[in-house]
């Protein structure tokens, strides 16, 4: 096959309705605000091929707007969804801070491989899913040529994939603390696929 370069573009979702809160599986809607951070986010883009989104609609409503724009469909996957938190999903982060019932919220930011949310989900499953879809999506690349993608998802995703990209030691937070990304922060990838169909993505800065 011919070699050929792929630009991927990673975009959190806006600012959430209800700030405050553990946001992960909880199905909360962008605030106006957030719909404008991600308008102006997504203003700075050329035509896609193909727009991936999260289901959740502080991902999806975008998504289906830009996909309207650039007459195209959105590929939605539970694997871009944000990490389960559980029992401690949706509740004000403030007042989890103050409980004293173990596991404790900071022993979870601490230690998120070893400690697991009440009724969530384990970090070793979320990084299995995210890793899957990625590696998915490098292999579709090869197939499809798309020339340029978008994938709408959420801060702990896209901060996986980045750690993925970097080869950042599995068991560890390093990337929850280097990486800092706002509402509707952007990340540019370029991806070559050589002649043996090999994704070699570089972040684009």
């Amino acid at each position: 096959m011919d070699a050929f370069t792929s630009r991927v573009y990673l975009l959190r979702h806006g600012e959430i309705a209800t700030p405050g809160i553990l946001c992960g599986h909880v199905d909360v809607a962008l605030s106006d605000v957030g719909y404008e951070q991600m308008r102006l986010a997504s203003a700075k883009l050329s035509r896609f091929d193909a727009i991936y989104s999260s289901p959740l609609k502080r991902c999806s409503t975008h998504a289906e707007f830009l996909a309207r724009q650039h007459t195209i469909n959105v590929q939605y996957n539970n694997a871009l969804k944000e990490f389960n938190f559980g029992d401690w999903d949706g509740q004000d982060y403030q007042q989890l801070w103050q409980q004293n019932g173990k596991p404790h919220v900071g022993d979870f930011w601490q230690h998120p491989w070893q400690v697991k949310v009440p009724n969530g989900e384990l970090m070793a499953d979320f990084y299995a899913r995210v890793e899957a879809w990625w590696q998915g999506f490098l292999v579709s690349l090869t197939e499809s040529k798309h020339t340029q993608s978008l994938v709408i998802s959420h801060a702990g995703v896209i901060k996986q994939i980045l750690a993925i990209i970097c080869h950042m030691p599995k068991q560890t937070n390093t990337h929850l603390n280097v990486f800092h990304l706002p509402y509707a922060g952007l990340i540019t990838l370029d991806v070559y696929i050589d002649e043996q169909g090999q994704a070699w993505p570089k972040i684009v800065f």
